[in-house]
């Protein structure tokens, strides 16, 4: 073999250890972090729109300022992804926040401690974190994977129909990151994959 397809093997062959390094995690939506706007599934699983605010408790962790939710499980280190499926709606966010985002204001004042993707109303994808960033891409996102790699500070999104990377943040991390979701559109859901 010559030394240049001797190099992409090798390095095809770092790539797909460090994927295979990385655990696949079943995630679930914490319930008592849900915006009383959202309506959670009875398997935690999938996130839609309420036509109205429901009474819920209005304690420190629950999204009052945002339809927002998070994950259940947090981390504090290791690698991990999961894989989930909007619908054809837009104004959805998806992504990773820290355990401390703002939870009783609205997203603009929370963006300083999320990391998402997000499709927004007029059907524009950005990258959301201080500052949007639009996004330049041509294919419509249906199945998205997220990666968290903690001690790297990188989350990184990939459309799962051809695994093509979308985009990737670099961040520091010092406290427990959380799987994100926001929604506030009636005509789309966020499902998370088995």
């Amino acid at each position: 073999m010559t030394q240049l397809v001797m190099d992409v093997v090798a390095e095809f062959k770092v790539k797909l250890l460090s994927e295979m390094d990385r655990e696949r995690v079943k995630v679930t939506l914490d319930p008592e972090t849900a915006s009383p706007y959202l309506i959670l599934s009875k398997d935690h699983k999938t996130v839609r729109l309420g036509e109205w605010q429901q009474k819920l408790p209005d304690t420190p962790k629950r999204f009052t300022g945002s339809p927002s939710v998070l994950g259940s499980e947090g981390f504090t280190g290791g690698r991990h992804y999961w894989e989930l499926e909007v619908g054809d709606g837009d104004s959805w966010a998806v992504g990773v926040a820290v355990e401390s985002v703002r939870r009783k204001d609205s997203l603009t004042m929370a963006m300083g401690k999320i990391w998402a993707l997000r499709l927004d109303w007029n059907r524009q994808y950005t990258a959301l974190h201080v500052l949007p960033a639009p996004l330049e891409l041509e294919q419509e996102l249906r199945q998205i994977r997220v990666h968290l790699d903690y001690e790297a500070g990188q989350v990184t999104f990939y459309n799962v129909e051809n695994m093509m990377q979308i985009l990737q943040f670099k961040a520091s991390f010092t406290e427990k990151v959380f799987p994100y979701f926001w929604l506030w559109s009636q005509e789309t859901y966020i499902q998370l994959c088995a």
